[in-house]
């Protein structure tokens, strides 16, 4: 009798098994509606590779893409005075964290449009690697300072061939490094001049895609930090061009070429006053400075190896008031 029970409630499994395979299954129309409900909306916090790697480019000096630089800076010795023994430097480098994300993020039609607010972050450090016993008081690997850019966005893409992004407020600051600082022979607060990097500025952007080129454009204009710092970016205007050109599989040939126009005004503040009210204006001018980079690369899926040329205002806190020329390897990261 046992054996009979258990014949029939195994066929019943079976049959209820062989019978869920159906399309027309209870099961089948709830996983269906399952795929049906979820093309109304693709909730993505990240950047969707395929299609946002060409609104990120590689060659734009404020991305927001995580990379490794190392390489030569072929004026250096123009940028600090000798006490700093530049020429025992064997080479520099600078990593980048940087992350892009939109928790608000929907889309109408599919992709046709897409619609993202969110934040974007990014430091930068500056760093180089002193010859063995020709080191500086903190070591042979030396921290110059760090380049730090922080922006809430809104963007539009239209059919993954257009962006538009706009950034109401992105913030920028420099830090000047503690190897300096801790070096009273590299650093006297009582004989150098006083410097503090922070203000804010409005960024307007925009990407379009044709076949394997990508081409941008953009400016930013400062709206607050004014008689508070030593440097603060006015307004500039950018624009650029990248071509990706299909090799093997995942693997394309990149290069291209950014060129902006950068609108700095230059002061010289007094040490002692409160930085709330704003310092003590001791001197200050205005100076137009170009950016320009450009570089030939590999890229392999989410990474770019390739070598890359800039040169610009330098971002270390010490040069500021120098251009810098700089030309290495760079591996970066997209995500």
């Amino acid at each position: 009798m046992k054996k009979i029970i258990y014949t029939i409630v195994l066929l019943i499994i079976i049959s209820n098994l062989i019978y869920s395979q159906n399309n027309d299954s209870l099961e089948n129309k709830m996983n269906n509606y399952i795929e049906k409900v979820k093309l109304n909306w693709k909730y993505n916090p990240l950047r969707t590779y395929e299609t946002d790697k060409y609104f990120s480019p590689w060659l734009d000096p404020y991305n927001y893409n995580t990379s490794f630089w190392l390489g030569d800076i072929l004026n250096d010795q123009q940028l600090y005075p000798n006490k700093f023994k530049l020429q025992n430097i064997l080479l520099y480098f600078d990593p980048k964290l940087a992350v892009d994300l939109s928790p608000i993020a929907f889309n109408i039609n599919s992709d046709k449009h897409r619609f993202r607010i969110g934040v974007a972050y990014s430091v930068k450090l500056f760093l180089g690697s002193y010859a063995k016993g020709k080191d500086q008081l903190y070591g042979e690997t030396f921290l110059f300072g760090d380049y730090m850019q922080v922006e809430v966005y809104f963007e539009y893409i239209y059919n993954n061939k257009l962006k538009i992004r706009f950034a109401p407020l992105r913030h920028t600051c420099y830090h000047m490094g503690g190897d300096i600082f801790g070096d009273e022979n590299l650093y006297n607060k009582n004989e150098e001049e006083f410097r503090d990097f922070g203000f804010e500025q409005m960024h307007l952007s925009a990407y379009y895609r044709w076949g394997w080129f990508s081409f941008y454009g953009g400016t930013s204009f400062a709206i607050s930090g004014f008689n508070m710092t030593s440097l603060i970016n006015l307004f500039n205007i950018y624009a650029g061009a990248e071509v990706r050109i299909p090799l093997w599989g995942e693997i394309s040939l990149m290069t291209g070429i950014y060129v902006g126009a950068f609108f700095d005004s230059l002061s010289t503040i007094r040490r002692t006053q409160g930085y709330v009210q704003g310092y003590d204006i001791i001197e200050k001018h205005n100076e137009w400075t170009p950016s320009i980079s450009t570089g030939i690369g590999f890229e392999i899926y989410r990474v770019i190896l390739g070598v890359k040329y800039e040169y610009g205002r330098s971002k270390q806190v010490y040069s500021f008031r120098k251009t810098e020329s700089r030309i290495g390897l760079e591996a970066s990261l997209f995500f």
